[in-house]
């Protein structure tokens, strides 16, 4: 068939012809590219789906973090509150010279021996932190009454301290104290100072 009698059958087909012959030129771009690419858009459509379900997502977690902001704020406003008053409290050096007095006295009053006084040097134990310890190793003899006596208003002194690895060994002989009924005990702590920064 020449193109001469192709043009000449669609003059003198019924428009309805026309029009469905039109219609079906029309889809056939349509047509080429849904056989041909539907697979890759149906995938990029689904993928699309989902990365707006995850966007709606991230925007949903961000909006409750928002909501949240205030009473964090609240928070975080109380902490520092807390920490200006920790570093009133925390002291700014560590004053052997009253540590010592102070040991002196409770060992007198409670009748506990400090066979033991070594002092460590200060590390800071949290880069994030202001503030640094100085572990101090005791060792102590006495009954068991009086070492826990002594032990309490260690960690009860004015100057931040903390009583930490507490080891009770076996009971030693103590000359001085013939008679008395309680056996004298060496007991092992590490006492902890703090200071600020």
């Amino acid at each position: 068939m020449e193109l001469e009698e192709l043009i000449d059958k669609y003059r003198n087909s019924k428009p309805q012809i026309r029009f469905g012959l039109a219609g079906l030129l029309a889809l056939l771009p349509a047509l080429n590219t849904w056989l041909n690419q539907g697979e890759a858009l149906e995938a990029r459509r689904a993928q699309v789906e989902t990365e707006v379900v995850d966007e709606r997502q991230k925007f949903e977690a961000a909006k409750q973090k928002v909501a949240e902001l205030p009473a964090l704020m609240a928070k975080l406003s109380e902490i520092e509150d807390e920490l200006t008053r920790a570093k009133q409290i925390l002291p700014d050096r560590i004053e052997m010279d009253n540590i010592l007095a102070s040991l002196g006295k409770l060992e007198k009053e409670l009748d506990v021996k400090i066979a033991k006084f070594t002092p460590a040097a200060e590390y800071q134990p949290n880069p994030g932190l202001e503030y640094k310890e100085m572990p101090v190793d005791l060792v102590l003899q006495a009954p068991f009454p009086q070492t826990m006596r002594f032990l309490d208003r260690l960690v009860h002194m004015p100057n931040l301290t903390h009583v930490r690895n507490i080891q009770f060994g076996n009971s030693i002989q103590d000359a001085s104290k013939k008679g008395s009924d309680a056996p004298v005990l060496e007991t092992s702590a590490r006492l902890i100072l703090f200071k600020g920064m």
